[in-house]
């Protein structure tokens, strides 16, 4: 008899844990900012700024979280990631210094500059990729 209620238990345990690990998970949206110039080349080491914009605090937007604002540099192929806890509706600014030469072969920097809004959401899923891709065209 004592064996049969351990057996039971066990059963029970091993359920509960195969069903906690199976199920789903809140997943942060995580923000994948591709930054490139009007003719497709990639922007390395512009400043990407996403964040709630101008109206966060106001009725019915979102709370200006610093969770929510956040700033980072592209990489070598022009991408920025971001990872968020929450849904939101957010304000992409970048800003390029395109360094080259002119036609003398003096330095020359130009200032370009890029916006986007973008929206991002929470889910609940089983997998552990939330990703949204978006494309900034500095100009």
């Amino acid at each position: 008899m004592k064996h049969k209620h351990l057996f039971s238990f066990g059963v029970l345990v091993v359920s509960l844990i195969l069903l906690v690990a199976c199920s789903k998970k809140d997943r942060g949206p995580r923000l994948i900012v591709h930054v490139q110039e009007v003719d497709g080349t990639p922007a390395a080491g512009a400043s990407v700024h996403a964040w709630p914009g101008p109206d966060a605090g106001q009725p019915g937007s979102v709370i200006n979280d610093e969770l929510m604002d956040q700033t980072t540099s592209t990489d070598a192929a022009g991408e920025a990631t971001f990872d968020f806890k929450f849904s939101a509706v957010l304000d992409v600014d970048v800003v390029y210094y395109k360094n080259y030469l002119d036609s003398l072969l003096n330095p020359v920097v130009d200032t370009l500059y890029g916006h986007k809004v973008v929206k991002i959401e929470e889910v609940r899923q089983k997998s552990s990729e939330n990703n949204y891709r978006e494309t900034v065209e500095v100009k």
